[in-house]
């Protein structure tokens, strides 16, 4: 299946017109969790942003773009960040604002003196996020050389769904699984661990299908390549596809029951190798997030706090305990999941007009979507 979708690219770098740049005041952003290993830092430096979201981007991101910084501006905003590490962390992830492999993003120079930054630095794993199209055998020699392979040295990819379908229509992910195989495979010839990330809540999916595709995904990146996978609840971010509907009803942020529910189809045999993240808000300024994945008031503080200490152990008990959690909002949550949808091709066809209409792409629709939509229906009849 052709990966393209010049209709979502066209439509996101519309609702993406007013949007301002990112303040240069932040050149980065840490923040640090309990995990299996001990303490995981995640470290977020500012670069002009992901190239993809140039072209139009994902429906769910937004990360930012920027003037692109001066290269040492970038290497000293690493350096910045993790001397302001508040306590020594096990596993270090470092990431700009789209993939630290894209040299238009981080020019090589850049990468390499950050490399030496991450070299030097007593963690036990490292970490790195990138697209898959930016992993390359230079590139991927280039990680294996950092330091010891016993040190550990962790790529981290941008999976999202299983499904081409859902990737092309719904997320507008661009690339295919067949290149993240090919990267996963570069890496895994050289010693170096792989995380694929997956979405929960994609645009024009019911919760159900959500859950569906989640589930799907995690187990096809295991059997693809993957040595973990991440599962991600979206937030609604500000200048996305998913604020746009989520104004006009017709999507809300995931129920953290659904992450539950994932967890639970997963079972206890793959619970080790499948991690959470973002099921919580860690932003520290206003506008990034305008809703985010929650439950209700009477269950929250105990479901989140379930949560982190799945999200610090792995430990399926945890997530027994959670599907067993007695609140009227799962009981709801739970038969909504039943409430029937029709055929997802006749939803995005139809949110494509609508959206077409609001945003002036009638025309280009009219002109153009022809094998778009005829594409659409082809595969993507599968109704819940």
């Amino acid at each position: 299946m052709d990966a393209s979708n010049p209709f979502l690219s066209r439509l996101m770098a519309k609702i993406r017109e007013p949007r301002l740049p990112l303040p240069p005041d932040q050149p980065f952003f840490n923040r640090i969790e309990r995990v299996p290993a001990g303490l995981y830092g995640e470290l977020w430096f500012r670069t002009a942003g992901c190239r993809w979201d140039r072209q139009g981007g994902c429906t769910m991101c937004n990360y930012g773009q920027s003037e692109p910084p001066h290269p040492d501006a970038m290497v000293d905003a690493v350096r910045q960040a993790l001397h302001a590490l508040e306590q020594p962390v096990d596993e270090l992830m470092v990431s700009p604002s789209g993939s630290l492999l894209d040299p238009a993003e981080v020019p090589e120079e850049v990468r390499r003196r950050i490399y030496a930054l991450m070299a030097a630095h007593p963690a036990s794993q490292l970490l790195l996020e990138t697209r898959s199209e930016w992993v390359t055998p230079e590139t991927a020699d280039e990680l294996r050389a950092i330091r010891p392979l016993e040190c550990g040295i962790t790529v981290e990819m941008g999976l999202e769904s299983a499904d081409p379908w859902v990737r092309r229509f719904c997320i507008n992910k661009g690339g295919s699984l067949a290149d993240f195989a090919r990267a996963a495979g570069l890496l895994r010839e050289r010693g170096l661990g792989i995380y694929a990330n997956v979405c929960l809540g994609t645009a024009f999916l019911s919760s159900a299908e959500a859950i569906d595709d989640a589930v799907a995904t995690v187990r096809w990146a295991l059997d693809n390549g993957a040595d973990r996978t991440v599962v991600f609840p979206v937030h609604i971010k500000s200048y996305t596809l998913l604020e746009v509907l989520s104004r006009d009803g017709s999507y809300a942020a995931p129920s953290l029951w659904s992450l539950v529910e994932v967890l639970r189809r997963l079972g206890p045999t793959l619970a080790g190798r499948v991690e959470i993240a973002w099921y919580r808000s860690y932003y520290d300024r206003e506008g990034k997030i305008t809703r985010s994945p929650d439950t209700c008031p009477h269950c929250r503080a105990a479901v989140i706090g379930l949560l982190d200490d799945y999200r610090a152990s792995q430990n399926h008990g945890t997530v027994e305990m959670l599907s067993a959690y007695p609140c009227s909002c799962r009981d709801a949550w739970a038969k909504s999941l039943a409430v029937p949808h029709g055929e997802r091709a006749d939803r995005v066809a139809a949110a494509y007009r609508s959206l077409a209409n609001a945003f002036g792409l009638d025309d280009w629709l009219a002109a153009n979507g022809g094998n778009l939509m005829a594409a659409l229906y082809a595969s993507g009849r599968k109704g819940d």
